[in-house]
């Protein structure tokens, strides 16, 4: 366990209850934008000329590039949330500030134009995120992080001078860990235990299930251990005791568990005339496996943060802590589709995208299997199905950006991204809140000659805050991004 969990800490523990993933990126799960000269100008990319980003953003653009030309694009961005959980309990309200800072998603591509084709192949961050509580606070040690990555192989075709359409085939990764626990029961409005929103017992068949549900053979094995657990000091109040799903190393760039898969964008780009051009793109709904690790369930005493005891086979006791393997259940991204246009007049560029996500047929529910591992004694090979309702609504993404040729060295370019909330009050996710729905950005290009430039973003979205409204536990989420790159074109 990271950290202890102390008996006031029980609606601070519910927060952890409620939470999915620690994907929850800009725009929902998605980043607001994919290289610098994309994100500057508010994420729009689908119909001008973005560099390898295309492969990620509309790879129809690669026929924008000069016949005949190539481009190298490697970039780091550097995602920094702010989020703070304010939590009720028995003895007021308290806050938890997430340590979790700092994220980085690093990319590279090559891109090349010869005659009518262009292709390419890349590596690119999808999203990543998570959030890391200190021991001393209300949440302590609770964490959730994720990472998903792709490997892109990109190719456009000029139909004619005025037509291009594009694809690209991605492979794509994902990690995923996680430390969640949950109170058995938690105290009702007149401070009794209660089966309520947030609690282990909420998930049981037969409770109130406001939040999800619990189903298979280790279920009615836990209520049996609360039954006839006993300690030197009487009998188990199952209101100080937490169920805890630990999944979790401290590799940045690994989940604990992992899967994989595919997917694919399809895009098209039309010069309406040589000032005005239009775009759009479809990005498929990805196919990865579900994702396996190994992990540990424990039953935690709320009062000393160590593992309960129960009657051991043969005498003595053993500590609930059970090894086991770890599945999350069909962890997709959404599909997406987007339409854009571009105007060139003199030294700016003007650009224009609309984005719709759709969240709801891949946030319907979280869906996590722990399966003992059969050594244990008394529960080898026992499992637990958890189901976490979600019921994301889809997202409409506007997205607005401008670019202006200081002079022959420097573009400085500007832009807003404008977003609804896809999270609905009822399942808000307190320890890792989606909810960030607008950014304003900028950022500037300067070529040291015509092969090597250097260029850079950044992305503000500003402070929201949403409430649960069935635990009442309040989400606070800001965001600075900055992304860098170096290009060297020949």
């Amino acid at each position: 366990m990271h950290g202890k969990l102390r008996l006031t800490s029980i609606a601070a523990a519910v927060v952890v209850a409620c939470s999915t993933t620690s994907v929850f990126a800009t725009n929902g799960m998605l980043m607001e934008g994919y290289g610098p000269e994309s994100t500057a100008m508010g994420g729009t990319a689908m119909a001008y000329d973005n560099g390898a980003a295309a492969m990620v953003g509309n790879p129809a653009t690669l026929s924008l590039l000069k016949d005949g030309a190539s481009r190298v694009d490697v970039s780091m961005g550097f995602l920094q949330p702010d989020v703070t959980a304010t939590m009720p309990t028995p003895q007021g309200k308290v806050s938890a500030d997430s340590g979790g800072d700092l994220y980085l998603m690093p990319a590279a591509g090559w891109v090349t134009r010869k005659g009518q084709v262009s292709y390419g192949i890349g590596v690119f961050s999808q999203g990543g995120m998570g959030t890391e509580y200190d021991k001393t606070s209300p949440l302590q040690g609770a964490r959730s992080e994720v990472g998903v990555g792709a490997f892109l192989l990109p190719a456009s075709y000029a139909v004619n001078n005025q037509l291009s359409v594009g694809g690209t085939l991605q492979y794509v990764w994902g990690g995923m860990d996680l430390i969640m626990g949950m109170p058995m029961l938690v105290p009702d409005q007149n401070g009794n235990p209660s089966a309520g929103p947030g609690s282990f017992f909420d998930f049981m068949p037969g409770a109130g299930n406001a939040l999800g549900s619990a189903s298979g053979s280790l279920v009615p094995e836990l209520g049996g251990v609360f039954q006839s657990q006993q300690n030197p000091t009487g009998p188990v109040n199952p209101q100080n005791k937490f169920a805890v799903f630990d999944f979790s190393n401290d590799d940045d760039f690994s989940g604990k568990t992992k899967g994989a898969g595919f997917s694919a964008r399809l895009g098209f780009v039309y010069q309406v005339s040589p000032e005005l051009s239009i775009g759009g793109a479809y990005q498929a709904k990805t196919a990865m496996s579900d994702w396996d690790g190994k992990g540990t369930m424990a039953i935690i005493d709320g009062a000393t943060g160590q593992p309960a005891t129960m009657p051991a086979p043969g005498g003595g006791t053993a500590a609930l802590s059970m090894p086991g393997k770890y599945t999350v259940k069909d962890f997709q991204f959404p599909a997406t589709f987007t339409l854009g246009l571009a105007y060139k007049m003199d030294k700016w560029l003007l650009a224009a995208d609309i984005s719709q996500i759709d969240w709801s047929s891949v946030m319907k529910d979280f869906k996590l299997n722990f399966t003992v591992d059969q050594n244990v004694p008394g529960f080898g090979g026992k499992e637990v199905d958890v189901v976490m309702k979600q019921e994301w609504d889809d997202q409409t993404v506007v997205k607005l950006g401008a670019a202006y040729e200081v002079n022959d060295q420097l573009t400085v370019r500007g832009g807003l991204n404008l977003a609804n909330n896809p999270v609905p009050d009822k399942y808000l996710n307190p320890l890792f809140p989606a909810i960030i729905e607008n950014h304003v950005t900028l950022g500037a290009t300067y070529k040291f000659n015509e092969a090597h430039s250097i260029a850079g973003s950044l992305a503000i979205a500003p402070e929201v805050d949403q409430a649960n409204s069935q635990t009442q536990v309040e989400s606070t989420h800001a965001q600075t991004n900055f992304q860098v790159m170096y290009s060297f074109r020949y």
